[in-house]
């Protein structure tokens, strides 16, 4: 099998060329566009918005804070909770508190040696909170949690991080009143915003492997979301760009210091003016774009703030275990999850006291039985443990890779400055590390970008700047490769497809000559990783033989060419696959058997030669005819068979069957959140309107005065009976019953409620009638004034005497019901029902209004000007006698009377206006 690098065919450049030209012709469908930035961190989880109309904030969560603690919860077997809820659960149900998911995504779990290798990351995490890990369901290469629950329920890393992704989802719609886009919103080349709705945009570490970007991005579909991926040090250098330009090419490091790991990012950033080279534009003035060019990366993936939380919390624990106290405890506090959990939320605040402080006092009540805890931690001897650790070396080592790895860098010296990111670039010991180790003069350290909050707004506008429909800053950033990939083929030595470093391309082409059976390639590393190996995915390219197989039966292979054309992407960020397989299938010049005509299209046969009666000819002419045709070199199509690859077959990705399910799992477990939060609201609605009815029989005076004894005795008895049913049999009740509960008593106290709104209202809506009636009198009284005057003068005139008297009409009309209403509410109580709807009032005041609003806008017709003919008879025609005279005259008056009885009716049309009423 030969292979070389993609060839298009003339035929593929059309069909290419079309396909671009309507697409840039093709009318685009208004629809509104946005783009959600996320940033899912260990520790934390951040969400921006940009979209038309609102301002590019961050999005809050419901606790209207900033940033939501990344953790997922269970209270009982179905209260599932999100963010700080399910952080400070952890205390009180410890194994079934999640935190730090993010570090999971992609790892191996089992028996083999990749597994061994993630053991130590799989151990922390499980130490955390005492949780169980264990490998994915369906035999996959994957993390699981098992809940701590009766009925041991499993959860896959994938829908643990879908969950928290779902959460977010759901806060930024509601803040963008839009929904998140369901589809794939990115096209083959890479454009957004295709099919409306809020795109997506998530930041990864830039060491992610492959599987590790896969199990996000395969999270992320779970809850419906097609994202783009973006390296975080690529979105904060896309925030760090938005207010700046760069007339000389500048290089800045940004050191990114988390809860999980820490990184380092070399940035070239360049401005430069180019002409717009499109067809569909017709100016050609100079355009600037800044360029952003991730050049390396360094990382550590242990140290963080995570490990430094650990740090502290074995600092509180060796204290304890040193103390009396320890002796009295019937299990050792290492084995008492509750207790470990607390420990944990206590390291992370003594952290941050001794950011700012030599020492930090810890106080917990009641930490495991019953016994209480007071301590004090210097910060000397914190970060002596940390350094034991190596954790000040692993806060260096990133900052000393990245420069080797960057082309063109020959040091600190070439770069600008160092940028300081991520809430554990606070901590005193890691600034340290940062100058005294990593050799950073303090006149190159930064802190100019929100370190909490750069990624996540860089994130957003990374994904904008791939939607057309988005103006903005012209930006063009190429994100970072960190391993290299080859591709390993049946046949031939490994070749790189994808080299290390900023991301030249994500797709490339392959032909493969010749090819007549299915067969498989490979996309692995270059080198071996730690965790990971080299095998990344396999891809079964199917479909080959069974296509060829009409010919093979013919024997007749000898007689095409055969052309298979993959597509090889690394999209999104560093994700394998093959998005395209066609079969390209063409005839040799000079050959032609019914076999290869058959799977052109063509015909086993030429058509039997007819006479001109229809009838067959004789059978020596139709021989004839089948020999020429069979001879003949005629031009057929060639067949192009697109084939689906059935990988990637690695064991870590979710199979179909199992993303089905898991996709399935998570809508349910959603739908039923949503049935138990309107369960709950409807709960607490009949509880707050049982306390809202008893305020009023107990203290409201005017609730009283409105009601009689007979209802006021009905709406106590009602009350009563409710208020026990709600402390019984009401815990067990569905919201359709909860809200039947409450409606029962509201159909008793609504009447009553009416009355006093009825009472309210009244004066003012009295009030407003008897002022548009007199509004209305006044102008009724000076229009036909008006309409008077312009009859006399034989001018037009606004209104027309139809529409006044209708206006009249109206008018008496409502006075009357008016007064009737009034003199019948008078003889009523306070108890009873309105003898007039006030609503009525205001519908019927507004009504005559409106009206004789419209009509005093109404312009005054144009009266046509009047002609007169001029008679010049000659004298021999005066002479004539005065009988023809005077005939003349008389159909000229009748002429004039009829012209004007015609002017009169149309001033009296009023220009064509009818009754308003």
């Amino acid at each position: 099998m030969r292979s070389s690098r993609a060839r298009l065919s003339l035929f593929q450049l059309l069909a290419v060329a079309l396909v671009a030209a309507l697409t840039v012709f093709a009318p685009r469908p208004v629809t509104a566009v946005g783009v959600v930035g996320i940033d899912f961190g260990t520790a934390w989880v951040k969400a921006s918005l940009m979209k038309p109309g609102l301002p590019f904030d961050v999005v809050l969560g419901k606790d209207s804070k900033r940033k939501i603690q990344a953790a997922v919860a269970w209270k009982g077997e179905d209260d599932r909770l999100f963010g700080t809820d399910a952080a400070n659960l952890a205390s009180r149900y410890p194994t079934d508190s999640f935190q730090a998911t993010k570090l999971l995504l992609g790892l191996p779990c089992g028996s083999d040696e990749p597994a061994a290798a993630a053991k130590p990351i799989v151990d922390r995490v499980a130490g955390l909170h005492g949780n169980l890990i264990v490998p994915a369901p369906n035999n996959r290469a994957a993390c699981a949690y098992q809940r701590g629950n009766a009925n041991r329920t499993i959860y896959s890393v994938e829908e643990l991080v879908g969950m928290q992704l779902a959460n977010i989802k759901e806060l930024a719609e509601a803040t963008a009143g839009e929904r998140i886009s369901a589809f794939s919103s990115m096209t083959s080349s890479g454009v957004y915003g295709l099919y409306g709705g809020l795109d997506v945009a998530i930041t990864v570490p830039a060491f992610y492997s492959a599987q590790e970007r896969q199990a996000l991005y395969d999270a992320a579909g779970l809850v419906g979301m097609r994202p783009r991926l973006v390296s975080d040090g690529a979105a904060v250098a896309v925030n760090y760009a938005l207010t700046r330009t760069f007339p000389e090419p500048e290089r800045h490091l940004f050191y990114d210091s988390g809860a999980g790991s820490t990184r380092a990012t070399i940035v070239e950033f360049s401005t430069q003016k180019i002409t717009p080279d499109s067809i569909t534009t017709a100016a050609s003035t100079p355009k600037e774009i800044t360029y952003i060019d991730v050049l390396s990366v360094g990382w550590d993936r242990n140290a963080g703030g995570l490990a430094l939380d650990l740090i502290v919390r074995d600092l509180l624990i060796q204290k304890f275990e040193a103390s009396p106290a320890a002796g009295r405890l019937q299990t050792p506090l290492r084995q008492n999850q509750r207790a470990l959990a607390r420990l944990l939320r206590e390291a992370n605040r003594v952290k941050h006291i001794l950011s700012a402080n030599a020492f930090a006092s810890s106080n917990i009540e009641g930490l495991a039985e019953d016994i209480d805890f007071r301590t004090r931690v210097e910060r000397e001897e914190f970060e002596n443990a940390a350094r034991a650790a190596g954790l000040e070396a692993g806060f260096v080592s990133p900052i000393t890779d990245a420069l080797k790895k960057a082309p063109k860098v020959n040091g600190l010296g070439d770069i600008t400055s160092v940028v300081l990111v991520g809430g554990n670039s606070r901590v005193p010991l890691v600034q340290q590390a940062i100058t005294t180790l990593g050799g950073v003069p303090e006149s190159i350290l930064a802190q100019n970008v929100n370190a909490d909050e750069a990624a996540v707004m860089g994130a957003a506008f990374f994904g904008a700047s791939f939607n057309p429909q988005l103006k903005m800053k012209a930006i063009q950033a190429r994100d970072y490769n960190p391993y290299s990939i080859v591709l390993k083929e049946p046949s031939g030595k490994p070749q790189v497809v994808f080299p290390v470093g900023p991301f030249q391309t994500d797709a490339i082409l392959r032909q493969y000559d010749g090819v007549v059976d299915d067969f498989v390639i490979e996309l692995g590393y270059e080198q071996e990783l730690p965790i990971f190996g080299s095998q990344t995915t396999r891809f079964n390219i199917t479909g080959v033989s069974s296509a060829l197989s009409s010919i093979k039966t013919a024997d007749e292979l000898k007689s095409v060419d055969t052309y298979l054309n993959l597509s090889i992407v690394a999209r999104p960020l560093g994700t394998l696959g093959v998005d395209e397989a066609e079969l390209l299938v063409q005839r040799k010049p000079g050959t032609i058997v019914d076999s290869i005509r058959s799977f052109f299209g063509g015909s086993l046969v030429p058509p039997p030669v007819k006479d001109a009666n229809g009838t067959e000819a004789n059978a020596t002419e139709t021989q004839a005819d089948r020999d020429a045709y069979l001879k003949a070199d005629r031009t057929l199509v060639p067949s192009i068979v697109r084939l689906g690859p059935s990988g990637p077959a690695r064991d870590g990705k979710m199979a179909a069957d199992e993303y089905r399910a898991s996709k399935d799992r998570l809508y349910t477990l959603d739908r039923a959140a949503e049935r138990r939060a309107e369960r709950e609201e409807a709960r607490n609605q009949l509880e707050s309107y049982l306390y809202r009815v008893r305020d009023l029989l107990d203290d409201d005076k005017t609730f009283e005065m409105a009601s009689k004894a007979t209802e006021r005795d009905a709406i106590s008895t009602k009350l009563s009976e409710l208020q026990s049913w709600v402390s019984g049999d009401g815990d067990g009740a569905d919201t359709a019953q909860l809200r039947l509960k409450r409606a029962s008593l509201e159909t008793l106290v609504k009447p009553v409620e009416k009355r006093l709104a009825q009472a309210s209202a009244r004066k003012g809506a009295f009030a407003k009638f008897e002022k548009v009636q007199k509004e209305a009198d006044a102008f009724l009284l000076d229009a036909r004034a008006n309409l008077t005057i312009a009859l006399a003068k034989n001018e037009g005139s606004k209104y027309s005497a139809a529409e006044l008297d209708s206006l009249e009409r109206t008018l008496t009309k409502d006075t009357k019901w008016f007064k009737d209403g009034v003199e019948a509410q008078k003889k009523r109580g306070p108890d009873e029902d309105a003898a007039i709807n006030v609503e009525e009032v205001e519908k019927r005041a507004k009504k005559i209004n409106d009206t004789i609003t419209k009509l005093k806008r109404r312009k005054i017709p144009k009266t046509r000007p009047k002609t007169s003919s001029t008679s010049s008879s000659s004298g021999s025609a005066k002479a004539s006698g005065t009988s023809s005279s005077s005939s003349q005259d008389k159909k000229a008056e009748e002429k004039k009377q009829k012209k004007e009885e015609g002017g009169k009716a149309d001033d009296q049309s009023g220009g064509g206006v009818h009754d308003e009423l």
